[in-house]
């Protein structure tokens, strides 16, 4: 047995997959490590009701964000040639300029408008910088997209320290300057954003270097790409309706405290899931746009395994420590967060597992089956915690059990998916033979 055990050990340090995955962990837990850290002093110099004001905007730019490029981001890591893949980059450059540009006019000049019909008038003059916000996320997902194409994982892993520290840094920083409230966390976070997008430009300089070695035009790479916006494009725009809307149906029925409360809890939750999920993520893109037909569901299989057993300590601990450990570490006022992290728990365990393999969609040109799954993922939670009154907490956990039961759906469907493939049938034909 210890021959075997060591064969395997053997094997993973050899594993180029598993190389990849640390060098982003490193980066990662760096980056979690210093938020979770000033996370108690920022929690106890911002209110809930200033992170809820905060959420909303967060919301608005989210959704705005994951749609600037028209996923056309994604498609930077899928051309066989590097040359045309830096054509396909400024391509997606101009087309988030182009959107950040149109939301900072609309956001700004409609402001009070939107503001009112959130119910929250003073998130209004904080609304001008909505564009600015979605083009420094969206520029820095597509310089990722372009260091993972590169497998330049380190540089990745440091844009995630820089990002996260230098965000709660200048929120902690905007706050004993006695500019607190959600202009603090709103400024505090473009800062943030700002110094990680510089960073990384530099880091990746050479998606600047040799376009003229392409044969290819933007128009053209945009055309070939087409699937992108026309079926992840709405795909990604359903799970940021999901995710925000969330956001705003507890910010209106409930109230503006309880949304940071909320907030709260899944942000802190987002750590372990960040932990191991980022990096898992990244470097199964990576490996799924360049994997031969035979290999892909045993891949896919074997993530989801190594997922759930990397996820289930932390979830395991979250969940019976969260309601005892939020109002100890994070202050009294925080004691709703704890209750709601642990009802989050189910749903979150099954994110973690889902969200590598769901790049298996990308890859297969099997969009249409992730959209039809995102509906019904947008569709649930959004009724239940419109129709379902009293307790959020509650409320909250039975959306969490209906949400995991969805992905353990979406888990079968993904390995089927990559089944298929694997024997070079198509989805239509399994149609048929269904």
């Amino acid at each position: 047995m210890s021959g075997v055990g060591e064969g395997r050990i053997s094997r993973w340090r050899k594993s180029e997959f598993l190389r990849h995955i640390l060098t982003l962990l490193t980066g990662t837990v760096a980056a979690q490590l210093l938020m979770l850290a000033l996370t108690p002093v920022l929690s106890r110099l911002y209110s809930p009701e200033a992170y809820g004001l905060f959420s909303l905007y967060s919301s608005l730019v989210a959704t705005v964000t994951v749609v600037a490029a028209l996923r056309y981001d994604m498609a930077i890591m899928l051309p066989k040639h590097d040359a045309d893949a830096k054509v396909l980059k400024r391509g997606v450059t101009w087309l988030i300029v182009a959107v950040s540009v149109v939301a900072t006019v609309v956001c700004g000049l409609s402001s009070p408008i939107i503001a009112n019909a959130m119910g929250k008038p003073d998130l209004a003059p904080w609304l001008w910088f909505v564009g600015l916000s979605i083009f420094t996320l969206a520029e820095i997902s597509a310089l990722t997209y372009w260091l993972n194409r590169r497998s330049d994982y380190k540089a990745i892993g440091i844009n995630r320290v820089l990002q996260s520290g230098g965000t709660a840094l200048a929120q902690l920083a905007l706050a004993l300057g006695k500019f607190g409230g959600v202009g603090g966390l709103i400024g505090g976070t473009l800062v943030g954003q700002t110094a990680a997008l510089l960073i990384l430009r530099r880091k990746g300089r050479d998606v600047r270097q040799g376009l003229d070695e392409s044969q290819e035009s933007i128009p053209g790479l945009f055309k070939r790409y087409r699937r992108m916006p026309l079926l992840n494009g709405p795909n990604a725009l359903v799970d940021a309706v999901r995710t925000n809307g969330i956001n705003l149906i507890i910010g209106i029925v409930y109230s503006q405290s309880m949304l940071g409360q909320f907030y709260m809890a899944w942000k802190l939750l987002e750590v372990p899931l960040g932990l191991i999920n980022g990096a898992l993520a990244q470097v199964f893109f990576q490996r799924l746009a360049v994997m031969e037909r035979g290999t892909m569901f045993a891949f896919a299989k074997t993530t989801v395994y190594r997922s759930a057993v990397l996820g289930i300590i932390p979830f395991v601990l979250i969940y019976w420590l969260s309601p005892w450990a939020f109002p100890v570490v994070l202050g009294a006022q925080w004691a709703d967060a704890g209750l709601i992290a642990r009802a989050l728990v189910p749903w979150l365990f099954m994110s973690l597992i889902t969200s590598p393999i769901s790049t298996i969609f990308v890859v297969t040109e099997t969009q249409h089956l992730m959209l039809a799954h995102a509906l019904v993922y947008t569709a649930v939670p959004l009724s239940l915690l419109f129709f379902l009154k009293g307790d959020i907490v509650a409320n909250l956990t039975a959306v969490s059990w209906a949400m995991a039961a969805i992905l353990v759906a979406f888990t079968v469907m993904a390995l089927w998916v990559g089944r298929r493939f694997d024997r070079g049938l198509d989805l239509k034909a399994a149609v048929l033979e269904g």
